[in-house]
């Protein structure tokens, strides 16, 4: 069904809402997979949850529980299965994978035509980024593109930041241990060295790593380190839209569009970087390029190739990362001039 909350698949939270039981299998059930999402308060407020965490001081901490259970996710989920007729669930089965099917078809097919964010009342900077940009591909539009391109084997890690956020409702995965992401660990600039790792482990099989330009400035440090002979080929994608998008789209919510310090060199280019670098450094400002540059990177990393594809977007940004904490400054003081003192 895909990802739940920030940003994640609202197939799975219309189907969720409906559930008498939850079954929550080695997750904290935290704000950023629980909160609303797309305007919808999903998460079912009557449904008993029965929540497998080995650490035992997570389970409740998040959400009211019915049953916890202290153990290793897969061990639990064996033994709940050997208790099990081999009949539990076919009640109804048929009518519930109906209803997945045309839930997941519906959102897929509104993400396909999904291209640009709205603006919060009060505010105009996605409109007025589309305006001054038209030409610029928006997040939503890049990440279609990347849907094409990715290989279905590959492993992918993602930064926290706008851009990769939005990302979150679009890849899907037939596999376990394919999606890297940071999470409540919060680290910028997670998306360059964690998607290294993944292919230190796994050397045969294509890896691809998504940052905006703000959390990749944090970590391309790396990019010193890893053209040496030892180190794995990856593919690294960066989204170039000039800004600290998560932090200007809480301040235009709280400032009525207005916003302070999150702007990035427009000159900069981290294709000539990588360049430099010594690896393979492409800048795309379409989809088609990018789908291609995707596609050819993958390949090129079982030729002993690190490609970094630069994707120049506009300055569209999605919903903020947590709505639910963000409330209008209020005046605890007024301040008069009178009361300051020339030093």
């Amino acid at each position: 069904m895909g990802p739940l909350g920030y940003n994640g698949s609202k197939a799975a939270m219309e189907i969720i809402s409906k559930a008498d039981v939850v079954l929550a299998l080695g997750t904290r059930l935290n704000p950023f997979s629980t909160l609303p999402g797309y305007g919808i308060d999903y998460w079912p407020k009557e449904a008993k949850i029965i929540q497998v965490d080995f650490n035992s001081d997570r389970i409740g901490l998040a959400k009211k529980i019915s049953i916890g259970i202290c153990g290793d996710a897969k061990l639990v989920a064996q033994q709940i299965l050997s208790q099990l007729s081999s009949t539990a669930g076919d009640s109804g089965r048929e009518d519930r994978k109906a209803l997945i099917h045309q839930t997941k078809s519906a959102w897929l097919q509104t993400l396909t035509s999904l291209d640009h964010e709205e603006d919060d009342e009060g505010t105009t900077w996605n409109k007025d980024s589309r305006e001054r940009d038209p030409d610029r591909m928006s997040p939503r539009m890049a990440w279609r593109a990347i849907q094409v391109g990715l290989p279905e084997d590959a492993i992918i890690s993602s930064d926290i930041g706008n851009n990769c956020a939005i990302g979150n409702a679009y890849p899907t995965f037939e596999q376990g241990r394919k999606y890297l992401a940071p999470g409540l660990f919060g680290p910028c600039g997670y998306g360059f060295p964690s998607v290294l790792g993944a292919k230190i482990g796994c050397p045969n099989t294509p890896v691809v790593g998504f940052s905006g330009d703000g959390a990749f400035g944090i970590s391309m440090s790396e990019m010193t380190s890893c053209s040496r002979e030892e180190w794995p080929n990856i593919t690294m994608v960066i989204f170039r839209n000039y800004q600290w998008g998560a932090e200007k789209r809480n301040t235009t919510l709280w400032y009525d569009n207005n916003f302070i310090g999150t702007e990035l060199d427009p000159k900069l280019s981290y294709a000539k970087i990588a360049e430099a670098c010594g690896f393979k450094g492409v800048k795309v400002t379409t989809q088609s390029e990018l789908t291609e540059a995707l596609k050819a990177s993958c390949v090129d990393q079982m030729n002993g190739i690190t490609t970094f594809i630069e994707v120049i977007l506009n300055q569209e940004l999605g919903e903020p990362f947590r709505r639910d904490a963000m409330k209008a400054p209020v005046e605890v003081a007024g301040i008069n001039s009178k009361d300051t003192v020339v030093q």
